[in-house]
Formats: C-alpha cells, structure tokens, sequence
C-alpha cells in the first residue's frame, strides 16, 4: 500500500460498547468513538477544506463527509487515495457516503436488490481493500435519507406508490448488511455463512481473507420522517438490525424556518439506547439562521450520546456556505469554542490538547 499509517490501536480511546446480537455480534467496541463527553465537530461537502473551515470558525473540525459517486469503471484508490492522504496529514477523519447515483450521468449505478444478490461484490471489495488498508478510522455511510424520495435507494415515490422488489424496504436492508460484512472485512467463510444467514448468496471473492483493521464504522442515516411521510417509508423499516450498525445519523435543515425538531427527537429516542447518535448534516437553507445554529448546539449539549455535529457547506454556490451568513458564522464561531468540542478526535500523531 503507498500510504503509510500508524497501526497503533488504542482501545481506551473507542468509548462506549455497541449493542448486537451474540449470534453474529458488532466488534465489541464502537469503532471511532471520541473520548467520553467528547463531541466531533465536522464539514460537509466540498465547497472548502477541513483546514479552511476550521481557519474561518475559529476550532478544529475532526470529520469530513464526502460523497463518492457510484463509478464500478474505477478503482477506489482513485476516488479516495488523495482524501485519505489528505486525513492522514491533516489529522482528520472522513466520513465516507456510499452515493447509488452513477459519476457519468447521475442515474442509478445498482439497485439495493442487486447489490444484495452480490452483483457489485467486486467494487465492494475494492472499496474494502482500500479502506480497511489505509488504516484510518473511517465513518461509512451506504446510500444515505434512504426513506427520502430523492433517494435512487428509496422504496417509495414522491406520490406515496411503492417501486419494484428490487427497492423495497427489503432489499435496502439486505444491501446494507452485505455493504457492512465485505467493508468490516475478516475471513470470506465467515462472512458467507452470515450472508446465507440473512438469505443472501456467497460473495463473489476469490480471496480467503478481506482486509480488516477495525476500524471501519458503519453509519445508518435515515431521515429522521419519510418523504412522503407514509407507512412502510419509517427509518425503522430500513433499519438493518443493531448487528450491522455502528452510529445513527439524521440530516437537520432549516428551511424558511422550518425544522423538523421532533422528528429528529424521536429518531434520536429510539436508537440512542443502541447507537452513538450523529449529526451526520445540518445549515440552515439559504439564509442567515443564528437561531438555528443556537438550538443545534443546545440540542446537542442536552443529549449526551450525540458523538458528532456536521456542518454542510455546501458543494457550490451559496445555499448553504456559512462564509456568507455572517451572523450564523458569528453564533457558530462562539458555540464551537465549548470545550465538549476540543480534542474530540484521537490520532497517534499529534496531541493538540
């Protein structure tokens, strides 16, 4: 590999035990926790740098989500090799989110029906290889807002009518488990008898082995209601089993003053008990939202499994860059500065404590 990591696992630095079934149980501890009390600050989107973001607010941002555009043409180093580069020298962690819509013209790379029967088992295991190799600890986030319709991967259209088999609720889930067991890595035998488990065929893999550094953690990030908001379209209905989850995201916009508080409230309820909670996105919708931002952090200091708070920028434009909403970049700026959010993230490298 041409990237050279530190191996050193700290475990004391991981934080709190997951929650999963004895049969085919989660790694023991939660990969990628902050130490206790401790939240991530994050960015997303490309429309800066982590270093940029953290020059202008003024505090050091641990995350950074990117999305990957579905593109099976490619190997994966070529669409993360310089973001882990760039994480490993800037002491940062990526969050990593799987996109179902392909690079070359935006429509559907694989169906979760046929990702669960294994017809992109190649690309999965490429992804594997690169990810577990790095060594890094990595947030992995399949096709996120899954019960959304704007979602390639959602089992419902805008008008409430179901798609095929191949996009049902069903599907989604098998998807994830098998995203999760070929990204966690480990012996091919085992992780075939859990596929034929979970009804699913063996992995198309000529190896006996995947790479597995333990680090990998596997983020479901649902909106916190479905859209449109019917029965069968719930984040429960896609939710895979605590097995194969790691976190628990929610994506929070303000939207002409709209926020959907007590959705996220009771997505937060539901699964906290089981799951690190995180703030996987949140800005306010094109305009200036101190407000917003006040109750986001509040929120977070009254809810102490929350483990991360992103901010997305934004790819381009102004819509959600804070650069350009002064008095939300004022309110965050002060917010950022709690000391919850200092030394959140750990790296054998450097101290910045």
């Amino acid at each position: 590999m041409h990237r050279i990591v530190s191996r050193i696992v700290l475990l004391a630095c991981l934080g709190s035990v997951a929650v999963g079934s004895t049969a085919t149980a989660a790694p023991a501890v939660v990969p990628g926790m902050p130490p206790a009390g401790k939240v991530m600050l994050g960015l997303g989107g490309h429309a800066t740098t982590p270093g940029a973001f953290s020059s202008l607010t003024g505090t050091r941002h641990d995350l950074f989500l990117i999305t990957v555009p579905w593109n099976e043409s490619r190997p994966w180093h070529m669409a993360l090799g310089n973001q882990l580069d760039w994480a490993a020298s800037g002491h940062y962690r990526l969050m990593v989110h799987i996109g179902p819509q392909r690079v070359d013209n935006g429509r559907e790379g694989r169906s979760p029906g046929a990702v669960a029967r294994g017809a992109a088992d190649a690309y999965f295991v490429d992804m594997s290889r690169e990810l577990n190799e790095s060594n890094q600890w990595i947030y992995l986030r399949p096709p996120a807002e899954m019960n959304a319709h704007w979602s390639l991967w959602s089992a419902f259209d805008e008008n409430g009518s179901r798609r095929n088999a191949d996009h049902s609720t069903a599907s989604y889930r098998k998807a994830f488990i098998r995203i999760a067991l070929i990204a966690r890595g480990g012996s091919v035998d085992t992780i075939n008898a859990r596929l034929r488990a979970n009804g699913m065929p063996a992995l198309r893999a000529s190896a006996t082995d995947l790479p597995s550094s333990g680090r990998i953690a596997m983020v479901f990030n649902p909106q916190a209601r479905g859209k449109p908001d019917v029965r069968g379209n719930q984040p429960w209905d896609y939710y895979p089993g605590r097995t194969w989850v790691d976190y628990v995201a929610n994506d929070l916009y303000a939207q002409s003053g709209r926020v959907a508080w007590d959705a996220h409230e009771a997505l937060y309820k539901r699964y906290a008990k089981f799951h690190p909670f995180m703030v996987a996105e949140y800005a306010p919708w094109g305009y200036d939202d101190p407000g917003f931002v006040q109750r986001m952090f509040s929120w977070v200091s009254s809810h102490p499994r929350t483990v991360a708070l992103t901010y997305f920028n934004g790819t381009s434009g102004n819509t959600f860059t804070l650069s350009r909403k002064p008095q939300t970049l004022s309110k965050y700026r002060s917010l950022a500065r709690q000391s919850r959010y200092a030394c959140a993230a750990f790296s054998p490298f450097v101290s910045t404590c």
